[in-house]
């Protein structure tokens, strides 16, 4: 295809499919898989999909004609057949584009949709963010690329000839060389006529061009010219597209939902910055204004001690034996590959590792929400739980790193995050965030042992610096974000500004900058994770996807995250025979009841402005959004609604608990059970799924090892606030 005029849009590669042409040889199809090199598979014929072989596309089968058989009374024996040629649609806003954190999927200017092996990491999201279900991955493979029709994109870049013993080509030679080589290998082997290949213009025109001529052949619908803003590809067809089961869209392309999403990080990133900033400022000034009225020392640093118990208890030993599986579970998953180690596959290409990533994440959200509590509002009351809560939230994200690096199937391409700009993936943004995150808990949790260890240098250095490199990396945040010179330039002005207005000047310093930085960065990765699913609304059900997803992710993982810091201080009191402490637990408690009402209110409100509130509470995705909302919801609720019922020791572990549950169970709702899995196109042979041994083996042992190592660090580091019993 000739180079456009500069300034002017290159014209987009696009075949025609007229269904009422095809006579069903498979042509197509065969010299796909030919021009492809694509291996053959062993496959059967099913008696429901007729001389349809195989039943979907895979990693080894890019184009794929179904068989459809519909009631006729015209036609004889009052059947009429109909044979649809399936591959990708090579959406103008393609969702797999849009989802993909590394640009290993990328849209060429003209059209297709091609794949970069080199720079992709394996994370599949690109077949979950397909509204189509065309990519597929090599699931037989130690190393699973991602596979799927390039509308020969190769072929058509082959240079036409420009000479013939050093005289110019004839034209019709060129157009010969055009019609023939520069052709997708299907649209050559057709011999019925069924598949027409040119600019997009000109296969429209011709669509509807046949559809104007032949009202009585054709539905007056050209399927792909709106469909999602459009498609590389389009159908012509004698019968309703639905009744060949084709899904039925809107124009609207599901990548605006996330561009919208991820457009909003860069402005909230500076916005939150600059709020927490004040925040943190109005609220030290009062303090300090009420400790110079009543005469009292602004002493909050309350001493801390090492737990004197033994390390080699009973339940340890357990712990141990499951951390040792989940080494076994870890060697097996590289030794067998990703499709040999577990029971994904093209139907589930996500399954119990992502449960646990956004479960975890949601649930170590305690970390963030006590730095923001403690420092920025200057609850001090809760100073004795910030440590326990830091050294839980870093070992959590660290170990969702294990987990994410068992999950991907190319994980040694993990580079590739820091060489590539998406426009607008979810993944990436999680990636960045995340991967900074685990950086500000460290540098929270490092006093401890320099402490311990008596480095006052190193300490020095802490204090001086540690605001300076949240500055660094906030605004390295904001670049990868953005790209956008602006963008980065007012963040560095905000967060350095912030750095040094708030750099130590003492011993007693404030590591607010870190405070500020973990609230910033969990807030934009725990809302990411719901932008995740935004480009799933034909998945997921209408009570769970919302185009407002992102909000609620971020004020449930504040349920949670609060809820669990009540859990894991009462479990320490109980297992290690400490004094319970229910003032400050009381007070979480009811950090825990602001953030779950306004949680509730917010999804139940987002409800019922989309109109979903009706009938949300019916069939059976009704009574898991019943169990979700009133159960593990309202009665959490209410358990934490009074100070009388949140300072009792049999209550409030009851109440956060639920409350837990509830943001546990929802993840659980997103990830899998109210997700609609249909498999492959054309949907006909979806594959069920339940974790495999492996699968289990690593979740597991990587939560024993949370355990394990937090025991151990509250042994060798003083972790545990010092209560009345030890002396103090």
């Amino acid at each position: 295809m000739s180079e456009p005029a500069p300034g002017v849009p290159m014209p987009i590669r696009t075949t025609l499919i007229d269904i009422t042409n095809c006579i069903g040889c498979r042509a197509c199809q065969v010299a796909c898989k030919q021009w492809n090199d694509r291996p053959g598979q062993e496959t059967e014929l099913l008696p429901t999909l007729g001389f349809q072989n195989p039943a979907t596309l895979s990693s080894k089968t890019y184009t794929l004609i179904s068989f459809h058989e519909m009631e006729d009374p015209k036609e004889p024996g009052g059947l009429d057949a109909a044979y649809v040629m399936r591959r990708c649609f090579h959406c103008l806003e393609p969702g797999c584009v849009s989802a993909c954190p590394t640009t290993a999927l990328y849209r060429q200017p003209d059209g297709p949709v091609s794949y970069d092996a080199a720079k992709c990491i394996g994370c599949r999201y690109c077949m979950l963010a397909c509204p189509w279900d065309v990519p597929t991955a090599e699931w037989d493979r130690l190393a699973p690329k991602i596979e799927k029709c390039t509308h020969c994109a190769d072929r058509a870049d082959q240079p036409a000839p420009i000479a013939f013993n050093g005289q110019p080509a004839p034209p019709d030679e060129t157009k010969r060389f055009l019609d023939t080589i520069a052709t997708p290998a299907c649209v050559k082997a057709c011999p019925a006529d069924a598949l027409r290949y040119g600019t997009r213009d000109e296969m429209l025109a011709l669509a509807h061009k046949r559809i104007a001529d032949r009202p009585d052949k054709y539905v007056d619908h050209v399927y792909g010219e709106k469909e999602l803003g459009g498609t590389s590809v389009v159908y012509l067809s004698a019968v309703p597209f639905e009744k060949l089961g084709f899904p039925k869209f809107g124009e609207k392309p599901f990548p605006k939902f996330t561009a919208a999403a991820l457009g909003a990080v860069p402005p909230a990133v500076m916005a939150i910055g600059a709020l927490l900033g004040a925040t943190y400022a109005f609220f030290r000034k009062r303090v300090a204004a009420v400790a110079s009225a009543s005469g009292a020392h602004d002493d909050h640093q309350a001493e801390f001690e090492r737990l004197p118990n033994k390390l080699m208890t009973p339940v340890n030993w357990i712990l141990l034996l499951l951390m040792a599986f989940c080494g076994v579970s870890m060697v097996a998953r590289f030794a067998m590959g990703l499709g040999g180690s577990t029971r994904l596959s093209d139907t589930f290409p996500w399954g119990l590792w992502i449960l646990f990533d956004l479960v975890w994440i949601a649930v170590a959200a305690g970390a963030f929400a006590m730095a923001g509590a403690i420092y920025v509002f200057q609850r001090k009351d809760l100073y004795g739980l910030g440590r326990m809560a830091v050294l839980m939230g870093l070992l959590s994200y660290s170990f969702v790193t294990v987990t994410l690096i068992a999950d991907l199937g190319l994980p040694w391409h993990f580079y590739q995050l820091g060489l590539n700009a998406p426009e607008h993936s979810a993944m990436f943004e999680v990636s960045w965030c995340v991967g900074l995150y685990v950086t500000i808990l460290l540098l929270e949790f490092l006093p401890v042992p320099l402490e311990k260890l008596g480095l006052k240098k190193a300490m020095d250095a802490w204090r001086r610096w540690s605001g300076f490199y949240v500055a660094v990396a906030v605004t390295l945040f904001i670049y990868m974000m953005s790209r956008n010179p602006i963008y980065t330039l007012v963040t560095a002005i905000i967060f350095f500004t912030l750095a040094w207005l708030f750099r130590a000047r003492d011993q007693r310093a404030e590591p607010i900058m870190l405070a500020i930085a973990a609230v910033t960065l969990s807030t934009m990765h725990q809302s990411s994770l719901g932008s995740l699913y935004l480009l799933m609304p034909n998945m997921l059900a209408p009570q769970w996807w919302s185009p407002v997803m992102p909000v609620s992710f971020f004020i449930s993982s504040i349920v949670a995250g609060t809820a669990l810091v009540i859990l894991i201080d009462m479990w320490i009191s109980k297992a290690w025979h400490r004094p319970l402490q229910m003032k400050p637990l009381s007070s979480v408690g009811q950090i825990t009841f602001w953030s779950l009402i306004v949680y509730l209110v917010f999804r139940l409100g987002d409800m019922a402005i989309r109109g979903q509130l009706a009938g949300a509470f019916s069939g059976m995705l009704g009574v898991a959004l019943a169990v979700e909302v009133l159960l593990l919801g309202v009665v959490p609720l209410v358990l934490l609604s009074r100070k009388a019922w949140r300072d009792r020791p049999d209550v409030l572990p009851w109440a956060s608990l639920l409350a837990v549950l509830g943001v546990v169970y929802n993840r659980a709702n997103v990830v899998l059970f109210a997700m609609t899995f249909k498999g492959r196109m054309p949907w006909v042979a979806p594959h069920s799924y339940w974790p495999s041994i492996f699968e289990w083996g690593i979740s597991v042992g990587l939560i024993a090892a949370t355990i394990f190592l937090f025991g151990l660090g509250a042994r060798l580091v003083p972790v545990l606030a010092k209560t009345e019993s030890s002396g103090h």
